[in-house]
């Protein structure tokens, strides 16, 4: 076979063709491709080269002329009939599907359900195939307003999906013949809805995961912690999945008599009718598409292939189909662990003969490989997660896994059984989830390493790679601990580089119609996050709340707190006690250690504060009531408290604060409104700003003439909601500013804001800039 052992470098080759023709940043990739082709033209490697050079030619036209992004449609188009492809998905009160329109393209459709009788009629009769018809407005999916917010409409993009549908209402749908493959995934709809109404919830969600590969039933803060541990993978279908159900179908088959061929030509036509039934996801085609090819090639009587030259193949032909498959995190994680785990498995059994020691090392060796690709995703490694996976791994697969198809199985023959098999189920995995979800409460040996840059990420593979080659070498069992070494000493690394930083930031984040500002100060010296958004609360009956809905403190604060490689936070200053400024702390506090919490003495809290400071003070954190005439110290920064005076209204009870950053006057007023300013002005007649953060979101009832006539500011920040009901900031204000000839910044136009300061300067400013 031409290129025997080297398929995987053509497959990478692949990999960085698509990434350099498809991303945002083909200059690392290009280099990489550069130098390589160099390396094989003075190697001698010509055929090698030209099969380079072939696929990098193919992936590239194929990526500008058939891959390249178009929408055929127009925002002013309002009537809709198209195919639904897939399962409709039912969150609460909302309905949302993928529509195949009738010229061929793709829209995400959201439903909202007027009633839970029509919810429930939808969820009756809407399936994969069927034609609807609807009307509604088609909107440009919404781009990231924070910095490291997910960037929801680049990833429609990569699945060719340029609009999204808000319908005016239900759609009208009717039956139609259809292919196949729409039967098998009625049929996986109907087995995930059947295994819904028989089983607990408890145990329909990992049925469902592991038999179907269907996760959106999965208890969401349970699924972060299996992600927060590195075991996510566990509840995705993959290769262990199919080798075990095959493995077992094989052994029953031959038990039965069937002939080896036979059972081959059985399994070439089931397996990808078992890809399609299990959601088709990348990790699960890779692993039918090895099967496959191993069974083909069993087939046709060839030699035996290497296993890194079928899955290489796997890889190649996934790429031909789809080139922006390369930057789907599920085909990453596949391929990396399973390139790393197949090429160093052997020598884990070679060195170690108890089969826990095996099961660590091979769960190290995945995390390693598996590290540049979750940090760059997530920011954040546990290190209990090695010792986890010593228990997870095993448990899951060989357990819970046999445990599920069982149940399924029984189901299908005895309904009657499922109460029987949910017991038992519950039984194995209580205890265990329970405590995961302890863990996940109470994070230790966390480490955050933050959005690591281009060249900090590859130094992290060069490391990884060193280490792993040092160890592969080494003939000495005891050499297991130095795989754990890379993950610290990269913290190590990060940690470092915060010391030796001269520059601050304070960043304005974009929380909608609330505040939340962070400010990091040079060389590690301190962090202090000012309020912290919050998502108004109101009333909905139980059949219209959403399964995990936005949650500001969690899905903006802490992810971007996480996103900065930000693991506490010396100080939270909580203005006042509105819930638009303090709504996310429930979301932070025993997530993030605080060392103290800062409020004034008429900060006037309700019974859910009260409980989430009686939370705070039980994990350490210290509780400071400040006034008018305090300071908050962090590092060498000083943060001169100048209201509130005295007891007012809840606006006027914000604590404002006065520092100095960067050689400029920073000044932030909470929801400060006239009349406190009135007072604060009177109180501090000389008091500037050069940069000022405009009360209560630019309302007509702050920001006076007097007040910015004391202050000068040569920046204004609005911190205020995209399209907000209250008309925030207000004409006036503005027109009061333009008078004063200050540049206005606001986060409902721009997205969150950052400056960068250094000791005398502020050396750059940014914004996360929403796209139109």
């Amino acid at each position: 076979m031409p290129f025997e052992g080297r398929w995987h470098l053509l497959a990478l080759c692949a990999c960085l063709s698509a990434w350099a023709a498809a991303g945002n940043q083909p200059a690392v990739p290009l280099l990489l491709l550069i130098a390589y082709g160099l390396y094989l033209i003075f190697g001698g490697h010509y055929s090698l080269f030209a099969a380079f050079a072939a696929l990098f030619l193919i992936i590239g036209t194929d990526v500008f002329f058939f891959q390249t992004n178009r929408t055929i449609l127009s925002e002013r188009q309002s009537d809709f009939e198209g195919t639904m492809e897939g399962s409709p998905f039912f969150d609460g009160n909302q309905l949302s599907f993928m529509l195949k329109t009738s010229s061929g393209e793709v829209v995400k459709t959201f439903v909202k359900l007027p009633s839970e009788e029509v919810k429930n009629k939808l969820s009756r009769s809407l399936r994969p195939g069927v034609i609807c018809r609807l009307s509604g407005q088609l909107e440009r999916p919404r781009a990231p307003s924070n910095f490291h917010a997910f960037d929801n409409r680049r990833y429609l993009a990569l699945h060719h999906v340029y609009w999204e549908l808000k319908a005016n209402g239900p759609p009208i749908c009717r039956d139609r013949s259809v292919s196949p493959a729409d039967h098998l995934k009625r049929f996986r709809q109907d087995q995930i809805n059947q295994i819904n109404a028989l089983f607990s919830p408890s145990s329909a969600e990992m049925i469902n995961a592991l038999v179907f590969g269907d996760d959106s039933g999965f208890d969401p803060e349970l699924a972060d912690a299996y992600r927060l541990f590195g075991l996510v993978h566990l509840l995705v279908v993959s290769g262990m999945h199919v080798t075990v159900i095959f493995g077992c179908l094989f052994f029953a088959a031959r038990r039965l008599g069937m002939v080896r061929e036979h059972i081959v030509i059985l399994f070439l036509l089931l397996v990808p009718v078992y890809v399609i039934m299990t959601g088709a996801e990348p990790s699960i085609v890779r692993s039918g598409l090895t099967t496959c090819l191993f069974l083909a090639s069993d087939l046709l009587k060839k030699r035996r292939l290497r296993t890194t030259d079928v899955i290489s193949g796997a890889c190649l032909i996934m790429i031909a189909w789809d080139p922006n498959v390369v930057f789907d995190l599920g085909f990453q994680l596949s391929f990396a662990t399973t390139f790393a785990i197949l090429i160093i498995g052997s020598q884990v059994i070679e060195k170690y003969r108890s089969p826990l020691i095996r099961i660590g090392a091979l769960s190290m060796i995945s995390e390693l490989a598996a590290f540049p690709i979750v940090i760059f995703s997530f920011y954040q490694l546990s290190l209990i997660s090695f010792f986890l996976s010593i228990f997870f791994v095993p448990f899951l697969t060989f357990v819970i896994l046999p445990l599920s198809a069982s149940a399924y199985l029984f189901s299908i023959l005895f309904p009657s059984s499922a109460g029987f098999m949910s017991f038992v189920i519950d039984l194995f995995l209580t205890p265990p989830h329970q405590a995961l979800l302890f863990l996940y409460r109470h994070p230790v040996l966390q480490l955050n390493y933050g959005s690591m840059s281009p060249w900090l990420l590859s130094t992290a593979v060069l490391i990884i790679y060193a280490i792993l080659l040092i160890w592969e070498r080494s003939s000495k069992s005891w050499t297991l601990p130095l795989l754990i070494f890379p993950f610290l000493l990269i913290y190590g690394i990060v940690v470092f580089y915060d010391w030796i930083n001269p520059y601050g930031s304070v960043t304005f984040l974009d929380v909608g119609q609330g505040d939340s500002i962070l400010i990091r100060l040079p060389h590690r010296q301190g962090n202090i996050l000012i309020d912290s958004g919050g998502s108004l609360p109101y009333f909905q009956k139980s059949w219209e709340k959403r399964k995990k809905p936005f949650e500001v403190g969690r899905d903006v604060v802490l992810h971007e707190l996480r996103a900065m490689g930000i693991g506490s936070l010396d100080a939270v200053v909580m203005t006042h006690s509105d819930f638009d400024h303090v709504g996310g702390m429930g979301s932070i506090i025993g997530q993030m250690p605080i060392k103290k919490i800062v409020i004034s003495p008429y900060f006037n809290p309700d019974q859910t504060d009260i409980k989430l400071f009686r939370q705070a003070v039980g994990i350490g954190t210290k509780i400071d009531e400040l006034k008018s005439g305090d300071r908050l110290i962090i590092g060498n920064s000083v943060f001169y408290v100048l209201s509130p005076l005295g007891r007012s209204n809840s606006n006027d009870n914000s604590l404002v604060l006065q520092t100095m950053l960067g050689g400029k006057s920073w000044v932030f007023t909470g929801d400060l409104g006239t009349d406190g300013e009135r007072r604060l002005l009177a109180q501090y007649p000389s008091i500037r700003a050069d940069v000022l953060k405009l009360g209560h979101h630019g309302s007509r009832n702050s920001s006076s003439e007097n007040w910015l006539s004391q202050l000068n500011p040569s920046i204004a920040i609005v911190s205020a909601g995209k399209n907000n009901r209250y008309g925030h900031p207000h004409q006036d204000v503005l027109d009061r500013l333009q008078v004063h000839h200050t540049e206005v910044l606001r986060t409902d136009r721009s997205g969150a804001l950052q400056f960068l300061f250094s000791k005398s300067r502020v050396v750059r400013i940014r914004t996360a800039a929403i796209q139109k």
